[in-house]
């Protein structure tokens, strides 16, 4: 790779971002340039967590007026990204998660909230990706040990870090409007840690969230078994994507702020995916009187050795914040109480 690398002063917390200029297709050609900022800055970026892919399909960008050789699966990563984040591209591209993920940053409340109107009106601000092939001298052993050292301040640091799943299969949508309306009817809480305790009928075998989505599993045609679906085909195939069998990446993803998927260009809740994962455990491996017995072994296992251990931690994390800022709001409550009472005195 023929770039020209600056080296990072550790001293400072350097490190380097690909600022992606705008395209108004999908198919335009990646046009960036590497710049340097601290992670103890305010900076606006997007952190990319995804596989190299084929490293014999390869495909160019142009990257500080050089061009530059890199795998065709990063390089469909990085038109995705700009697709759908960057302001000033075509609306069609512009896609929403089926549910706004909990705590979402200022930026991304505004993918979710704003008006046409308004992304036309906006003047366009820098899209910034860290991704380590491009954002990391591959050939300084010293740097490549600091950056990994690094990751997780960087993950912690970035506005949001997206898993990059690949491109869509023929039923990805289909798909997605069934996970979205999973989620929408799966409790909140539900497969956190004591709701299974406190909310014993969500769980097996009454399982009675589930009865208003029966018709997923039971509504096949004549003569057609549930798997051969379009919706679960789809279902099936994102869950079976080599990302998720990567122990490490996902043990990555795992230290973001805001972690979520991509795929093709349709943004995925990293929590959504979890709990799914829990829901196709709970009835695959527990009666139900909703979910038929003979369907379990249809089931594809999303592979997250970790998936528990991360869902507890995400739990831990929620209710930390929903403390925190009940206790803010018990002290505004309290200020606003003694000033009345001053007041009133």
């Amino acid at each position: 790779m023929n770039t020209p690398y600056r080296r990072l002063d550790p001293a400072k917390q350097e490190f380097r971002l690909l600022e992606v200029q705008a395209a108004r297709t999908l198919e335009e050609p990646v046009e960036c340039r590497l710049i340097t900022a601290r992670l103890t800055e305010d900076v606006d970026f997007i952190a990319l967590s995804s596989l190299y892919g084929d490293r014999e399909e390869m495909d160019r960008i142009w990257m500080s007026g050089r061009s530059v050789a890199v795998p065709k699966h990063l390089v469909s990563a990085l038109k995705h990204i700009r697709a759908v984040f960057f302001p000033t591209v075509s609306k069609r591209y512009q896609r929403k998660p089926a549910r706004k993920p909990h705590g979402a940053p200022r930026w991304l409340r505004q993918l979710f909230g704003i008006s046409s109107q308004k992304l036309e009106d906006e003047a366009p601000r820098s899209l910034r990706i860290w991704m380590d092939l491009l954002c990391v001298n591959q050939r300084d052993e010293a740097e490549k040990s600091k950056q990994r050292t690094d990751m997780k301040a960087i993950y912690r640091s970035a506005e949001l870090v997206v898993g990059w799943l690949g491109d869509k299969h023929p039923h990805t949508d289909v798909a997605m409007a069934t996970l979205a309306e999973i989620e929408d009817a799966m409790p909140a809480k539900w497969g956190d840690p004591g709701d299974r305790e406190k909310h014993p009928d969500d769980y097996a075998p009454t399982h009675r969230w589930a009865a208003g989505i029966a018709h997923i599993w039971t509504d096949a045609p004549k003569g057609m078994i549930p798997f051969q679906m379009p919706h679960w085909v789809g279902c099936n195939d994102f869950m079976e994507r080599s990302y998720f069998q990567r122990r490490w990446i996902l043990e990555e993803i795992a230290m973001a702020k805001y972690p979520t998927f991509l795929i093709g260009d349709s943004i995925v809740p990293w929590k959504q995916v979890l709990r799914l994962n829990r829901m196709m455990e709970e009835f695959k491996n527990y009666p139900s009187n909703v979910f038929p017995r003979e369907y379990a072994n249809l089931i594809a296992d999303l592979p997250l050795e970790t998936a528990h251990k991360l869902l507890d931690e995400f739990a831990k994390r929620e209710a930390l914040e929903e403390a925190r800022l009940l206790k803010e709001g018990g002290k505004f409550a309290s200020r606003g109480t003694s000033s009345t009472r001053s007041h009133d005195g």
